[in-house]
């Protein structure tokens, strides 16, 4: 059986611009990293077709943002996964990140920035001392919810995927 795996790939660019669609895409990929969730979620949730999901994918792997992996997949995949995740190390995210997001955040909506910060990392079930890395585009995107302003918002966006891609 086939499956597909998506993985983000850092980029050397200097500065990224995302379409509404491709990053909507990275964020639900960190939330739902198995292929077929993600494209099912995609589709209900956000009404994309299939042919935008198909564009959208093509242009972020194309700019070097993600990489389409297509692997076998053992029949019985809960012991393969149960072995092949025990030994896995989820990189936990750096004090860095959590200073530039506060500030970041305090520029679009003041002191209460660290309130919604630790709000959204709540919501996660996980503290942000074991904070995993790959949960980063999702929490960018929660505590963006919180930003009214849309220019406001995807300044944000993109400062904080530069602090991103830089971890």
């Amino acid at each position: 059986m086939l499956k597909y795996i998506i993985e983000l790939m850092p980029t050397k660019e200097d500065s990224v611009t995302l379409s509404s669609s491709e990053w909507t895409i990275i964020v639900m990929l960190n939330k739902y990293p198995d292929f077929n969730r993600l494209i099912s979620e995609l589709k209900k949730n956000y009404n994309m077709s299939v042919e935008e999901i198909k564009a959208s994918l093509g242009k972020l792997q194309k700019r070097n943002i993600l990489k389409l992996f297509q692997t076998q997949v053992a029949e019985n995949t809960d012991t393969v996964l149960e072995a092949a995740t025990a030994s896995v190390v989820i990189p936990e995210t750096p004090v860095i990140f959590w200073e530039r997001l506060e500030n970041e955040l305090s520029k679009a909506i003041g002191p209460i920035a660290s309130i919604v910060i630790d709000d959204a990392v709540t919501e996660f079930n996980i503290q942000r001392e074991n904070f995993p890395a790959k949960f980063l585009y999702s929490l960018v995107e929660k505590v963006a919810a919180e930003i009214h302003s849309h220019a406001e918002k995807t300044q944000f966006q993109k400062a904080m995927l530069e602090v991103i891609k830089q971890i």
